[in-house]
């Protein structure tokens, strides 16, 4: 079975709205949940890669916490009825994607080679001299990979 990213917030919280015309404003916990029907496997690509592994659940759910706590990537078991999804060979192949910054994105790649990533696609921009690596793990879910301090404004394909 192939794993669904889910890259939204685990909750929204502070919505607002004093006056009828009023934005609503939305806050978010910055954490990536993704599905495997072998969670321990998929963990274990993410450790190759560099992340580093808080705990792990009595249900099995693997907590890998970003930088400062700050966030966190999440490796949940797979419900038992979800039906596999067709590879992906693309970045552009995926729905939605959760960009991380990281000091060495060179690293982060040759490391997801070594540990058998389904994709592993350099994109340049055409706005500024930045690259983001695309990766894709066992499952299939295609995650990015900026430089430090990036501008989160250029628009990615």
């Amino acid at each position: 079975m192939k794993a669904i990213l889910i890259a939204c917030a685990a909750a929204f919280t502070s919505i607002t709205a004093t006056a009828q015309n009023a934005p609503l404003q939305f806050t978010a916990t910055p954490t990536i949940l993704v599905r495997s029907p072998d969670p321990v496997k998929l963990a274990q690509f993410y450790e190759a890669l560099g992340f580093k592994k808080e705990r792990v659940s009595p249900s099995g759910t693997t907590f890998f916490y970003l930088e400062g706590a700050a966030g966190s990537l999440e490796i949940l078991k797979m419900d038992a009825n979800t039906k596999p999804t067709s590879g992906k060979t693309s970045r552009t192949q995926q729905g939605v994607v959760a960009i991380f910054e990281v000091n060495d994105q060179e690293e982060v790649a040759r490391r997801a080679r070594a540990a058998g990533a389904t994709v592993v696609e350099k994109w340049d921009s055409s706005e500024r001299p930045i690259s983001i690596y695309y990766i894709g793990d066992p499952e299939n879910n295609i995650l990015g990979f900026a430089p430090r301090n990036h501008n989160p404004s250029i628009k990615t394909p």
